[in-house]
């Protein structure tokens, strides 16, 4: 019986992949596991090296560049594994770190996601990882200029989970897709990723499926990967717009176009925006002193 299937899609990042996989090898996982490598790159590159270097991984291309969701969802097809384990390439697995993760789930029954805490190359961990439930409101607030003029608002707290000290066990509304296990059975039960998100958001997306099961979902610092942020994301050029149309697609999914449609506009009032809005102000109020004069 296999206990973890370890899914990791790659995209461009041949090296960085090759570094991750001797990671989780060299961490000599207690658990049986195997490890499936889903080809998302549109030029494969990678077949040759990875099956001289790591053997027992599974090879799997991918017809196109089918974004997180749906390379992650094509490795889930093929896994074995009571749990599933996505994993980023640019990644590095310790000691421990997957055997922490399966003793929760094995341990808590409801409990559908659990994820490891990300660090840095310091081993100081993110300061901002993990979110409570993404809401119309918070979007706006915690996703707009409000969440620079006034950081310490109560609402940004609440999503940011700003007062968390990452030494302790902490549930969350959602955890960061970079690392996390799911329960097979709960993750086919519910859909698995929705592909229609590229890239973002997706997991936002998954946990509000998985909690509407009953599941929680967990961060435990017990369980650390090492995070070189945003090296996959890099490649691609309109990051930026895939960003808004997945958060556009959220809300509408979730809460109706109207609240969609209401976030985005909040979102397109920038500095700019509020600058020539203050000129405006000002001279509206200097045209009326000079008219009461």
């Amino acid at each position: 019986m296999i206990k973890v299937s370890i899914i990791i899609v790659n995209y461009k990042v041949k090296e960085k992949l090759l570094v991750c996989l001797k990671s989780i090898y060299d961490s000599k996982p207690q658990s049986s596991f195997e490890i499936m490598v889903v080809d998302n790159d549109e030029v494969k590159t990678i077949e040759k090296d990875l099956k001289r270097r790591f053997p027992k991984v599974k090879y799997i291309k991918s017809s196109k560049n089918l974004g997180y969701g749906g390379g992650n969802n094509l490795g889930a097809k093929y896994a074995k594994g009571e749990y599933l384990f996505f994993l980023n390439p640019d990644t590095l697995v310790f000691k421990d770190t997957i055997d922490e993760l399966v003793s929760f789930l094995f341990k808590n029954k409801n409990v559908g996601i659990i994820a490891p805490l990300l660090i840095d190359k310091n081993k100081i961990p993110f300061k901002l990882q993990g979110t409570t439930e993404l809401t119309p409101l918070k979007g706006i607030i915690c996703l707009s200029f409000i969440e620079k003029l006034f950081p310490n608002n109560p609402v940004s707290k609440n999503y940011w989970l700003k007062e968390w000290s990452h030494q302790t066990l902490r549930e969350v509304g959602v955890c960061p897709g970079t690392a996390l296990m799911v329960r097979r059975d709960l993750f086919r039960k519910i859909g698995g990723f929705d592909e229609r998100f590229f890239l973002y958001f997706e997991e936002d997306d998954l946990a509000k499926r998985v909690r509407t099961q009953g599941y929680k979902i967990y961060i435990t610092p017990k369980s650390k990967i090492f995070h070189e942020i945003g090296v996959s994301t890099k490649r691609f050029r309109n990051a930026k717009e895939v960003f808004s149309r997945s958060r556009f697609r959220y809300f509408k999914k979730h809460y109706g176009i109207f609240s969609a449609l209401l976030v985005e506009s909040f979102l397109s009032i920038n500095k700019l925006f509020l600058f020539l809005f203050f000129i405006l102000f000002l001279a509206s109020l200097l045209v009326i002193m000079t008219y009461n004069k």
